[in-house]
């Protein structure tokens, strides 16, 4: 756990929240009248108002009519690196994201992340870092390690552990033999393994194999397919050709149409309830599911998020440049969007077999923006079926679960790190109340809203900064 622990500064006063409704985000109950008192990064006592007293000289902040919650956790970003880290982080925090697990970048960003934030150049949540990821041969994202066997495989995964990884995020064109080697070398290392299930891979293997994380459902509408084993046997005689994964990319455009038409819903049930009893946890980034099969809609232009994101950064997001969507044509956007669709319902699937969910977004992906996308992933949990609890437990309870940090974070307890979450409406009542952020307290640190305004109005300004004179 202590690799998550960001160098935000401590308050030195007390703090006292009075006069709150605290969300005990374990029963779903809210409690009303409740005041908190903070030292340095820790809740030292929850009780009655009236009945605990609040220490000379400490930091006061009014909640009566507003709802306290833990600290929310992204689990899917990739916010460090290239200079976004001062820009991404302190704009998650401005949302109530106290906590993220990024997803691809290097032990060094990482540590430059924490050294700025300890010097207090800028403030950032905690941090739980994958390091590079692993992928097969030839690798998709520059900056990945690929590898081309088992042996290889098992030498990446000890690499990783030596460098100081959170965990191994494996990739979608590793060969089965290097995957397996992979999810070995990482249990010998006690690390967990998560990311995409590879795309010869079955799912029932990578849940075999104890793969802890599948991130955006990734090969679920191949399992979910009458024709599973057809299409990938398919696709690995596309790899095997000459032209390999530039073959295997063409060949998965063309299948997009056989998984909607193929969808079984009885084999999905049958698998969702393996994963179920599984010990893997899905983090499908809905939002990030959308926005790349709409991204053909120039509207998504005008969302006025935008201001917080690089000019550098949106250009890119132009699908005539993305190398992964200039090839689509207006009948394969139609098409994505039919897939979209049968993802929600995979989703939909998941969750009512009992499934493992945890809140994440793959910022710095189309559209995607910090914090606030957080906040429209639990809202598209609740559109698909999921309680404002279950959702908002995706994104505070469970992720203490998952991390094995329930001593110390998730819940609104005396003992608790002091993240924490003041907003202006229940959560409970409407999960959209989650934007409505009135205060953050990051570990043990009070921010009012007048401080996270002026947070994002750094942002703005670092992402359009003025033209030179």
């Amino acid at each position: 756990m202590a690799a998550c622990i960001a160098g935000a500064a401590q308050a030195q006063a007390p703090v006292a929240i009075t006069n709150a409704s605290i969300v005990d985000v374990e029963s779903g109950r809210v409690i009303a009248g409740q005041t908190l008192l903070i030292q340095g990064n820790r809740i030292r006592q929850v009780g009655s108002t009236g009945r605990l007293q609040v220490p000379a000289g400490a930091t006061t902040i009014d909640g009566t009519g507003r709802f306290v919650i833990p600290g929310l956790w992204d689990m899917h970003v990739h916010a460090t690196g290239f200079g976004i880290d001062r820009l991404f982080l302190p704009v998650l925090v401005a949302h109530g994201v106290t906590g993220v697990r990024d997803m691809f970048g290097r032990m060094a960003w990482y540590d430059s992340s924490r050294a700025f934030a300890r010097r207090g150049e800028f403030l950032m949540p905690r941090l739980f870092g994958a390091g590079h990821i692993l992928d097969g041969k030839p690798e998709i994202w520059p900056g990945s390690v690929g590898v081309r066997d088992a042996t290889e495989a098992t030498r990446a995964v000890d690499s990783l552990a030596m460098a100081g990884a959170g965990f191994i995020k494996v990739y979608s064109r590793l060969t089965p033999d290097a995957f397996r080697a992979a999810m070995a070398a990482a249990k010998a290392k006690r690390l967990d393994a998560g990311g995409h299930v590879p795309s010869l891979v079955a799912v029932d293997e990578a849940l075999q194999l104890n793969m802890k994380t599948i991130e955006h459902l990734q090969m679920f509408t191949t399992a979910c397919s009458s024709r599973e084993e057809s299409l990938r046997g398919d696709l690995a005689a596309a790899v095997a050709s000459p032209r390999g994964w530039d073959s295997a990319a063409v060949l998965q455009r063309g299948q997009l149409g056989v998984l909607v038409e193929t969808f079984d819903r009885a084999r999905c049930q049958a698998l969702a309830s393996r994963v179920a009893k599984s010990n893997t946890w899905m983090v499908p980034t809905i939002v990030v599911l959308r926005s790349t099969s709409f991204l053909d809609d120039t509207t998504l232009r005008a969302d006025p998020r935008v201001r917080y994101i690089p000019k550098f950064f949106s250009a890119s997001w132009d699908p005539r440049t993305d190398f992964r969507f200039r090839a689509v044509t207006p009948e394969g956007w139609a098409t994505r969007k039919r897939v979209y669709q049968r993802q929600l319902e995979i989703v939909r699937v998941l969750h009512d077999a009992g499934a493992k969910f945890l809140a994440g977004t793959d910022l710095s992906n189309p559209w995607i923006f910090p914090g606030s996308s957080l906040h429209d992933e639990l809202a598209h949990f609740v559109a698909n079926g999921f309680t404002p609890l279950e959702a908002l437990q995706s994104a505070t309870l469970n992720p203490a679960r998952f991390l094995g940090a329930t001593d110390s974070l998730g819940t609104v307890r005396s003992g608790k790190v002091a993240d924490l979450v003041l907003l202006d409406g229940n959560p409970l009542a409407d999960i959209r109340n989650v934007s409505r952020v009135h205060a953050v307290i990051l570990n043990g640190q009070p921010l009012d809203r007048a401080t996270l305004d002026a947070m994002l109005k750094t942002a703005e300004s670092l992402a359009n900064p003025a033209p030179a004179r």
